[in-house]
């Protein structure tokens, strides 16, 4: 991870109080915290720095108090990274939990307010001023944890890679994953060229990638899972195609460089990721100045009670569950993004609750604890799945999935 921006300077010893007042510490609104951060020091600061700016702080950053809302303000005021001489022990570990990339150099960093730095958290490098400064490189273990956004995103993701590790072969069967209408209509409506070259971030057991395979030059699936890996290189050495490849990755921290790609797609994968909007970038990064990007998933209600009870169902199911997303906030992400929708279509699929417990593997007392859930919801709609029991008598609901195709910008 490589974070480049803006300095801004700050002497040794600067408490958490300093960084967020007492004041402040009753409520849980993380705008309420932004809003205020390092006031004690600057109160103007909040008001003027940007999103990606950098913090460089001296000896004895984060004294004071173990109070985590002093990481929460700086993080959530867009900070991009704290590079500090040394810091406080609690606010380090405070840090790394909660994913706010900080670097400890050992010395301070000669630098003046404003100028543009760059941080290599991984080799624990930081250039300014025309030099580099060598800081203590973290334990693997840490680093990885900060780097997956903090100790509940990295559960998340190992809990994902056990869960789909497990059950990768139920998911190649899966009958919504597989369907090839739904498949031909997501490339239909990307529209690739016979040359393209495409990304597949998330890919699974390579259903998209496959598809993408008959009508453009070079396909590339990647994904978390050694498993689902596996699985999608049997399937192209059966079907004996020669212009996919498949690489274990982190969806937020692609190994590709800059414009590597005509499209970029992710389908039925986005609800699980902890960081989306670094997903996109990450995405966006990759693709090519006017190539396309294409987002496939699941929708939750834009009712926030049915948005709510639908997700909680979601994570009973599955703990790798982070979110499923109102179409609204798609669209917000992609705008934010400085994308271009091109297509937002809608495509309604009915699963089976059998089917949907089979694939996650719950076990018998999980299972109908759902399926009385399920039930229960019925009444009122309260998911906004519009579950229901078909004429034999067995237990459906409709997922409302949308395809988003977007274009980038050439100057991006």
């Amino acid at each position: 991870m490589k974070i480049k921006g803006k300095a801004w300077i700050f002497r040794d010893d600067i408490d958490t109080d300093a960084i967020i007042p007492g004041k402040y510490l009753r409520t849980t609104d993380m705008q309420v915290f932004a809003d205020h951060v390092l006031e004690g020091i600057d109160p103007e600061f909040a008001g003027k720095v940007e999103k990606g700016d950098i913090i460089v702080a001296g000896r004895n950053f984060g004294c004071g108090s173990s109070r985590e809302q002093a990481v929460l303000a700086i993080k959530h005021a867009g900070v991009g990274c704290v590079v500090a001489a040394t810091f406080a022990r609690i606010f380090f570990r405070n840090a790394i939990n909660i994913g706010l990339p900080i670097l400890e150099t050992g010395t301070t960093i000669s630098c003046e307010p404003g100028d543009v730095i760059e941080v290599d958290i991984e080799n624990g490098i930081v250039e300014a001023g025309g030099c580099e400064y060598t800081g203590t490189k973290m334990p693997d273990f840490l680093r990885e944890i900060l780097l997956d956004g903090g100790l509940v995103a990295h559960r998340k993701k190992e809990s994902a890679k056990e869960r789909f590790g497990r059950q990768s072969a139920a998911y190649s069967k899966s009958s919504i994953l597989a369907n090839k209408d739904h498949l031909n209509l997501i490339v239909d409506l990307a529209a690739p060229k016979r040359s393209d070259n495409v990304l597949d971030i998330a890919t699974g057991n390579g259903f998209l990638a496959f598809e993408f395979a008959d009508r453009v030059s070079e396909v590339t699936g990647c994904d978390i899972t050694r498993d689902m890996i596996n699985i999608a290189e049997g399937i192209r050495d059966e079907r004996k195609l020669t212009n996919v490849t498949f690489e274990m990755m982190d969806a937020e921290s692609l190994g590709f460089d800059d414009g590597s790609f005509d499209i970029v797609s992710c389908r039925f994968a986005f609800h699980h990721f902890t960081n989306p909007e670094k997903v996109i970038s990450e995405m966006v990064r990759v693709c090519k100045g006017g190539g396309t990007i294409v987002l496939v998933d699941g929708l939750s209600s834009e009712d926030a009670l049915k948005s709510k009870y639908h997700n909680e169902i979601e994570q009973i199911r599955d703990p790798s569950h982070v979110r499923l997303y109102l179409q609204s906030e798609l669209d917000g992400m992609f705008r934010d993004a400085g994308l271009k929708i091109i297509h937002a279509r809608n495509w309604d699929a009915d699963f089976y609750f059998d089917e949907w417990a089979g694939i996650a593997d719950l076990g018998d007392e999980i299972v109908e604890q759902m399926r009385r859930t399920m039930i229960d919801s019925i009444e009122d709609d309260k998911t906004g799945l519009n579950v229901r029991f078909d004429a034999d008598g067995r237990l459906l609901f409709t997922y409302d999935t949308v395809i988003l195709v977007a274009e980038k910008n050439a100057g991006l």
